[in-house]
């Protein structure tokens, strides 16, 4: 679901509409410490959040289609972390974000979206 405001930021003297994420963080939420991620995590929980869950194919981790493959070692290292859970059902294996991994992952989107006003 998409929400539309026009008071996320002024793209234009016009306020166009910008759609808002469907999980912000909450106005007295503290920001996740998102600086002692590197960039492949930080890549792993956006693409985990963004599919809803990680899911192991030809030896790499996959989100979206489109998306490009994550690292099995990223993936165990978030797991270690306590931001991604791992489950196996028969042959396939997943990956979820925990409480602490969405939080993580929404920090990142609340500040690639604050960046892009």
């Amino acid at each position: 679901m998409t929400i539309l405001t026009d008071n996320a930021c002024e793209a234009s003297a016009q306020h166009e509409l910008i759609p808002t994420l469907p999980f912000p963080r909450l106005p007295r939420e503290p920001r996740a410490s998102v600086a002692i991620l590197s960039a492949a995590k930080r890549h792993a929980l956006i693409a985990c959040f963004n599919a809803s869950g990680l899911t192991k194919k030809d030896g790499a981790w996959h989100g979206l289609p489109d998306d490009k493959p994550t690292s099995g070692v990223t993936v165990a290292d978030l797991a270690r972390d306590g931001m991604l859970t791992l489950t196996t059902d028969r042959r396939v294996v997943s990956a979820r974000l925990t409480e602490r991994g969405n939080w993580f992952a929404r920090t990142l989107l609340y500040d690639a979206d604050t960046e892009a006003c």
